[in-house]
């Protein structure tokens, strides 16, 4: 043996740490050396010695059978496989004899998945990044070759594969570069592509450092984080409401919740306020407090309004928010702003149709806006509710209705086709105020909102932004300052009810 540059002799050298006794070195590599000779075909030898040279050249013996050095390690660790001692063996072992990281079926999806994405042309920025912050080589890209562009995709995405492949990988519960890669694609694509990645990455993370879904979901968690993009975002949940005898008079409320299963927290006190300027002010300043609150974190948040059925098409997403040294916008710009039924939420008989519906848009993602699954209420024309009702309990393929004119709350909930959509279930109505009789209004909404369904309320943040397909119905209808969104599902309020409670007021006109 040539000395500690040699891998044999360095692991032979941990090996002789991990037992003390020399009667108990020598039983165990008998053991290991019988099991060798029986499982993988060498030749019947005999321990020479208890010096670090007579092990390491016992080591080299045993990797020149096909398995050999593998089966010697697991029979020689008998014992101590759980101990602090054998795990730095392991360790060092994987950092001198890697495995293929990949099987060639793992590896030739993770290809196909790769070269698909929209991220494929920087795929070597984000590499270098994700190897920088590992403390791993190569610190250049020409340490895989120069950039061999869209011609040789394939070859490129290829060759940095090897490359992270390559790595020597010992770390205990952390996850290997790679990983971190694909996690780090995963967060930058588009629903498809990205379920796919999560999909490739939840097979092989046990291999690659993630050896139990928690640390899985933690990692995705922390590069959803880093990119801006939580895949569980926090929420702030704003309820409003109105006495019915006296309109003008709103009590609010408000929670934070967080991702996880510890639910809703009251932030700040329920407050009564006496005009309609007033309650927006204070949610405007309860919303910036929430986001300077929650810093980096507020990436991604989602405010929720709690709207009675009176309340429903209140602008909610219009009202102004006005950052310390910033421009004023309405929080819709900035935050996804979606309504939510409070009379759906405090009925929890309702909520089974809710959740079937739900469930086969969450199992369909592709159905579109502009498909048969949403049904269009033209300017003007009032539905029947006892007739929406008779066609609503046995059509379970509707998901989505869209006013061009937010039908009025005229004092009652039993003729309230509003209230018979909200009983059936329905999970997504977009409604249109002000505007919704422009003679351009749907054919507008229809594009500016075209695409799947389950990213409705993206791109209708999109849109409040004045970013989106059509610059147009903005000049011509201000459609980013006129939708209300409700929107409700299976990540809804059940099992909040404690923690919300139920006030003493409920209605009123806005």
């Amino acid at each position: 043996m040539s000395g500690s540059h040699d891998p044999y002799w360095a692991l032979a050298v941990e090996m002789l740490r991990l037992r003390r006794s020399p009667a108990d070195t020598s039983s165990a590599r008998w053991a290991a050396l019988r099991r060798v000779a029986s499982e993988c075909g060498a030749a019947p030898r005999a321990p020479e010695g208890g010096t670090v040279e007579a092990l390491a050249l016992e080591l080299a013996y045993c990797a020149e059978h096909a398995g050999g050095l593998a089966v010697y390690l697991e029979e020689f660790s008998r014992g101590h496989q759980k101990t602090v001692s054998w795990r730095a063996v392991e360790r060092l072992h994987r950092q001198l004899f890697p495995s293929d990281l990949l099987e060639p079926h793992h590896r030739r999806a993770l290809c196909e998945l790769l070269e698909a994405c929209e991220q494929a042309p920087r795929l070597r920025s984000l590499a270098l990044r994700i190897l920088h912050d590992a403390g791993a080589a190569p610190t250049s890209p020409e340490d895989w070759g120069p950039d061999r562009g869209h011609d040789d995709r394939h070859g490129e995405i290829a060759a940095l594969l090897a490359v992270f492949e390559d790595l020597p990988y010992g770390w205990e519960d952390e996850p290997h570069p790679l990983l971190v890669l694909v996690e780090t694609v995963a967060v930058l694509e588009d629903a498809p592509l990205r379920a796919g990645l999560h999909a490739w990455s939840g097979r092989v993370a046990a291999q690659l450092g993630c050896r139990s879904p928690q640390r899985l979901t933690r990692l995705r968690d922390e590069v959803a984080a880093r990119a801006g993009r939580p895949l569980c975002p926090y929420r702030l949940l704003v309820e409003i409401t109105a006495r019915t005898p006296v309109p003008d008079v709103y009590t609010v409320r408000s929670w934070v919740v967080r991702p996880g299963p510890d639910g809703a927290r009251p932030y700040g006190e329920p407050v009564q306020l006496s005009s309609r300027t007033a309650m927006e002010e204070e949610v405007a300043g309860r919303y910036l407090s929430c986001v300077q609150r929650l810093g980096e974190l507020s990436a991604g948040m989602v405010v929720e309004f709690l709207l009675p059925r009176p309340l429903l098409w209140l602008p909610v997403d219009q009202i102004m928010a006005r950052p310390p040294d910033s421009v004023a916008r309405p929080i819709g710009a900035d935050h996804t702003v979606v309504v939510r039924s409070r009379d759906r939420w405090a009925k929890p008989h309702w909520r089974p149709r809710l959740h079937a519906r739900s469930d086969l848009l969450a199992t369909a993602p592709e159905t579109a806006f502009e498909s048969a699954a949403v049904h269009v209420v033209p300017y003007g024309e009032r539905l029947l509710p006892g007739e929406l009702l008779r066609q609503l309990r046995h059509d379970h393929e509707r998901l989505g209705w869209l006013f061009l004119e937010p039908p009025p709350y005229t004092g009652g909930l039993e003729g309230d086709a509003v209230n018979v959509l909200l009983e059936m279930g329905i999970p997504v109505i977009v409604a249109v105020r002000e505007v919704g009789g422009h003679p351009e209004a749907e054919r507008k909404t229809r594009k500016v909102l075209a695409g799947r369904l389950m990213e409705l309320p993206e791109r209708v943040r999109m849109l409040r932004g004045e970013v989106g397909p059509d610059a147009e119905a903005f000049a011509v209808l201000d459609l980013h300052r006129h939708l209300s969104l409700v929107w409700d599902g299976r990540d809804g309020l059940e099992g909040a009810d404690a923690a919300l409670g139920h006030p003493s007021t409920g209605g009123g006109l806005p």
